[in-house]
This record gives C-alpha cells, sequence and structure tokens, in this order.
C-alpha cells in the first residue's frame, strides 16, 4: 500500500518501528505491523479521525502489540543481558585459550626444535624462560615466538568461532 503520509505519521511510523526493532522483532513482524499501521491509518482518514491520538505515544502501541502476541518484555530483556554476558565469556575463554595454546606451543618447539632439554647441552649462561627465550640464537627464538602467536591466536579464533556456533543453535 503506497499513500502519502503527513510528517507526523510518517514520524510516528519511524518511531514504532524503531521501538520493534530494540526489542528485536523480526523484518517480516515489522513489515506486518507497518502495513497494519498504513491500513489504520487509511481507515481512520476516511472516516476523518486523527490516526495518532487514537494509535497513543509509540512505545506503549509497541508494548501492547508485545503483550498481545505473547511476547514477555522481562525475558526479552534478560535474554538480550544473557547475550551480552555471553561476549564477555567469550572474550575471557578466548583469552585463556590465547594464553594456553601460546605455552603449550612454546613448549613443544622448545622440546623439539631447540636445544633446551637437551641434557648433555651445559650452557651456563642460557636463561631459559618459555614465555620469550627457548633458545639461545634471538633470530631462531624470534621465529619459535611468531610460530607460537600465529598458532595460538589461530587456535583461539577457531574456539571462539565453534563456542559462537554452539551457543547460536540453543
Amino acid at each position: 500500500m503506497t499513500m502519502k503520509l503527513s510528517m507526523a505519521e510518517q514520524q510516528f511510523l519511524d518511531e514504532v518501528l524503531e521501538e520493534l526493532k530494540q526489542y528485536q522483532i523480526s523484518s517480516k513482524n515489522r513489515r506486518n505491523i507497518k502495513q497494519q499501521l498504513l491500513e489504520h491509518i487509511q481507515e481512520s482518514r476516511e472516516h476523518g479521525e486523527d490516526c495518532i491520538k487514537e494509535l497513543g505515544d509509540p512505545a506503549t502501541l509497541v508494548k501492547d502489540f508485545l503483550e498481545l502476541n505473547g511476547i514477555d518484555l522481562y525475558s526479552e530483556n534478560k535474554q538480550l543481558r544473557k547475550l551480552k554476558d555471553r561476549k564477555g565469556i567469550l572474550f575471557v575463554i578466548g583469552f585463556f585459550t590465547l594464553i594456553i595454546t601460546y605455552l603449550g606451543s612454546q613448549l613443544i618447539l622448545s622440546m623439539f626444535l631447540t636445544e633446551s632439554f637437551n641434557p648433555q647441552t651445559t650452557n651456563s649462561s642460557f636463561n631459559y624462560n618459555i614465555f620469550y627465550q627457548i633458545s639461545d640464537n634471538s633470530w631462531w627464538n624470534s621465529m619459535l615466538m611468531i610460530i607460537s602467536i600465529s598458532t595460538s591466536c589461530l587456535v583461539s579464533l577457531v574456539v571462539i568461532k565453534l563456542l559462537v556456533r554452539k551457543l547460536s543453535i540453543r
């Protein structure tokens, strides 16, 4: 239905649609509501009535619509808060996965690709540190750190991606 709306009617319609969007109502339902509002505006014009006065303010109209359709505002807001909490949990899980993978990768690389754990090597000047110095050659140490950082970033991204997929299914 294409009809010319007044500024007040267009603003009212936009506010209602924005309010519905905030409550994460699907675009299909928003289109249906828009269509119903346009039909109501058309009928009000035919009868010479002011539709905006009749409908009230946009927030009340949206709350009434949600109540009529059985959507509980409290549970919707609670679900939105849970989503925000999940983002924090995902960040923490990703960070710990990054650290653990980095340490594990550094340990494995130092065990198999360096002389650090070789019992026959007696280099008393070398200070082994799993975070940043697993080799006595600086270029080799830098290369192994880059490999460990890249591996840990990749693994933590995969873990976060899998968790997001698992949480969004539920």
